[in-house]
């Protein structure tokens, strides 16, 4: 039996090792031995969250028929209007999973990447761990107001993330952000005070059950249309999107790397849930042709930008506009390969985004910034540069990398959902993927070096960063090992086709 406590102990397992990070690097701070104390600190934390997240996970399906499972902290009857708690499912446990070991080997980077000798380092690596919690509680929320706190914990803080270099650049994207959080959460605020008001309620499946029945819709409509706007600009769907390449470009490699593996994704799933498990067309509301156009504006106008770009690192960040657009061609399609290929696309997407800034962020140390400056970069960091050109490859859905698998299945999906033609859009744009990616690759290993200086690469940094290439090469050639975890989502959802 799943008790409250299971659900909330991973958040405050990893809550706990944040609030204890600034006085324990205090004492660390003064060794010898700073980076593998901090190291071990870091290891600790994950284990205990994760040994957490797995016993939630193996309690869960221990049961004899595992259901969606509501834990409610205010009330007695699960969908009471006053029931505000903790649900579990499958894409609860995946994406809780998925956080927990993802956020590890980031943060593994970070203690490379950020100097921990200085002061604010350990309050960067404890909000680190406090975005963790924030976003496995909003996987595990089972109403849609503990779900808008978590979330909005979580998007409110990855600014600390942001800001961290303390530049004027940095804090100009940071502002622009914020300024865009707010609007976005009045908007959620304003919807959700709809919803409630239409059905007395703000759990998920109370909702969903009164909005079946729901006779005019017109005020429905309305709380949809805010709701989701509020939501694309968190998610950074075209037309909202501006804010996105400014952050990521601005930030730390570490911090992009997280936001782009972590925050992003955690966006698409609070996408999947409001839409797919509440608002599930044609039964609710019939949204999908809207979200068919933003998801090919997104994959559009994402990849055209990053054409454009002489950067690299801004050039990554508007890839992952990009794809936030192959993201929602998956959600757009309403089927169980759709629904399958969109929690495929969301490790893969996150691992690769990560990895791609992390190998940026390690050259961007001695330099290399523009395509120009990457002129021979395979001769001279030859490893940086083969984790570049995986990630590229991936990117650009090269087989048999993960990212080959991903986009075959949204693609897939959107064919079986007949929506050729956001397939077909999906295709073309992933054509041009190639050509500016294999650009980027023309520069590092076609061009010579403008100076025949040595670089030695730190071998410690390339640890998690080939941690990473290796989970997309084994993911690509072995997907069933992701599947193996989606199948029970897929299966909890009898009303998708």
């Amino acid at each position: 039996m799943v008790d409250i406590l299971d659900v909330v102990l991973p958040i405050i397992s990893l809550v706990t090792f944040a609030v204890l990070t600034i006085p324990v690097f205090r004492v660390i701070r003064k060794t010898q031995h700073r980076t593998a104390l901090a190291l071990a600190w870091f290891a600790t934390a994950f284990l205990v969250s994760g040994a957490a997240v797995a016993n939630l996970a193996l309690q869960y399906y221990s049961l004899e028929s595992p259901l969606p499972f509501l834990s409610v902290t205010l009330s007695d009857t699960p969908l009471s209007e006053f029931s505000s708690g903790f649900m579990i499912d499958g894409i609860s446990v995946y994406m809780a999973i998925m956080f927990v070991a993802v956020s590890a080997i980031i943060l593994v980077y970070s203690v490379f990447y950020v100097d921990s000798s200085k002061r604010p380092s350990e309050r960067y690596f404890a909000i680190m761990l406090v975005l963790t919690a924030a976003l496995m509680g909003a996987v595990f929320a089972g109403d849609l107001l503990t779900l808008f706190i978590f979330w909005e914990a979580a998007a409110a803080g990855s600014s600390f993330l942001m800001i961290y270099k303390k530049d004027p650049v940095s804090l100009n994207s940071t502002l622009k952000y914020l300024v865009m959080i707010i609007i976005a959460s009045a908007f959620i605020v304003f919807g959700l005070s709809i919803v409630y008001g239409l059905t007395g309620s703000l759990n998920f499946w109370a909702v969903r059950e009164a909005l079946m029945t729901l006779a005019d819709k017109q005020l429905l409509v309305i709380a949809f249309i805010l709701i989701a706007s509020g939501y694309a600009i968190e998610a950074a769907i075209v037309p909202f999107h501006f804010w996105l390449p400014d952050a990521y470009a601005a930030s730390p490699s570490s911090s992009a790397a997280f936001l782009s593996a972590l925050i992003d994704q955690g966006s698409y799933y609070v996408l999947i849930r409001v839409l797919i498990f509440i608002l599930t067309p044609p039964d609710v509301l019939n949204w999908t042709f809207m979200l068919a156009v933003m998801a090919a504006l997104t994959m559009i106008v994402g990849n055209l930008f990053a054409l454009i770009q002489d950067n690299v690192k801004r050039l990554i960040a508007n890839i992952c506009v990009a794809d936030v657009g192959y993201n929602l061609v998956g959600i757009t399609s309403v089927t169980a390969l759709g629904l399958t290929g969109n929690l495929y696309f969301f490790l893969m997407g996150g691992i690769t985004t990560a990895l791609s800034f992390m190998a940026v962020g390690v050259a961007s140390r001695y330099g290399f910034r523009t395509l120009e400056d990457f002129s021979g970069l395979g001769k001279k960091m030859p490893l940086v540069s083969i984790a570049l050109v995986i990630a590229a490859l991936s990117f650009a859905g090269v087989p048999p990398l993960g990212g080959f698998m991903a986009k075959y299945l949204v693609f897939t999906a959107a064919i079986q959902a007949n929506m050729s033609w956001l397939a077909v859009v999906g295709v073309l744009t992933s054509v041009l993927q190639v050509a500016y990616l294999l650009r980027l690759v023309n520069y590092m290993y076609a061009r010579d070096p403008k100076d025949e200086i040595v670089i030695k690469e730190p071998k410690r940094i390339l640890v998690p960063i080939f941690i990473l290439v290796a989970a997309i090469i084994i993911l690509g050639f072995y997907p069933q090992i992701v599947f193996n975890f989606i199948d029970p989502v897929v299966n909890q959802l009898p009303l998708i086709p």
